[in-house]
Formats: C-alpha cells, structure tokens, sequence
C-alpha cells in the first residue's frame, strides 16, 4: 500500500510536466499604432509631389573573396526616360507622365497604374499595364526616393540595380 501514494504522486508529477502551457503572444497596442503611423507617413511622403529618376547603379559580387562591384547605369538611361515625371496619388493610383521627351510621339502622354507599400513600408508594389513589379524601398524621406530590386543572374549570382529619385 506504501507503494500506491507514491506511484500516484509520481504519476500526477509527470502528468503535469507533460502539460505546456499555451502563451499567446500580445502586441502592445502602442507599438502596433506606431508601425501604422509609420507605413501612413511613408505612404503620405511618397505621395507628396512628383518624383524623377536621377541615378541608377548595378551592385554585384566580384570575384570570391574580393567585395561587391558597383556599377553607374544612369548613361545609359535614354533621355526620353529621365525627364519622365512619377505620380504615387494617395487613393493608390499611379501616374507616369511621359515628359517632353518621348520615344515615340504617338505614345500616350501619361500612363496610369497603381501602388501599394507593404505593411511595414519597406516594400513597394508598382502595377503598370497589367505588369507587376516589386522593389524593396531602401530609403523615403521628402526628396529622395531609393527603390531597389535584386535580379539572379545565369551563373547564379545576383545583381542589385538601385534607383533614386528625387524632387
């Protein structure tokens, strides 16, 4: 009989080891505000006034061992395209004005779209002719707008090309 207390103590000791308590996380409501007004206030900032390319780079591994290898691209932009002037409106339409420079002169003058900032405003969806295209948004203040966008190159590298924009 002095065996069977025991045994149940030890029983019920293991049974409530077993048990795991189920946490569930909460955010501080503060916090979750904070991230909001920051995504709100990048969305208000991108949406401010119009923004014009006016730098371009390529970033990519060199040989092992030997850093990263940047590239300018901007001389290579036609000048029909660095004139051309970009809209983000707050509704989330897109308007791509085509400036004074054009490829062609048949082409329209403005082109419409869409944008969207994830939420947490580190990521920018661009939708234009029925293309999508993503960007990681690597700086927003009122002047300058630094998209980037990484591309996998054939030999497995990958590249990163790297737009500003400003005012």
């Amino acid at each position: 009989m002095k065996k069977l207390p025991l045994f149940l103590s030890l029983a019920a000791l293991f049974s409530l080891a077993a048990c795991e308590k189920e946490t569930v996380e909460l955010k501080d409501p503060g916090q979750q505000s904070a991230t909001v007004n920051a995504v709100q206030t990048k969305s208000n900032t991108l949406a401010s006034g119009s923004w014009r390319l006016t730098a371009m780079t390529a970033a990519s591994a060199a040989e092992a061992g030997k850093g990263v290898v940047t590239t300018d691209l901007f001389f290579l932009v036609k000048p029909w395209l660095r004139d051309n002037q970009i809209q983000y409106n707050a509704d989330g339409s897109y308007l791509l004005d085509e400036g004074t420079l054009k490829a062609t002169p048949a082409d329209p003058q403005q082109l419409p779209g869409t944008w969207k900032l994830n939420a947490t405003g580190d990521s920018l969806t661009v939708t234009l002719k029925g293309s999508v295209r993503r960007f990681g948004v690597a700086e927003l203040t009122p002047t300058v707008l630094r998209l980037t966008q990484t591309n996998a190159a054939a030999e497995g590298q990958a590249s990163t090309i790297t737009s500003v924009f400003t005012r």
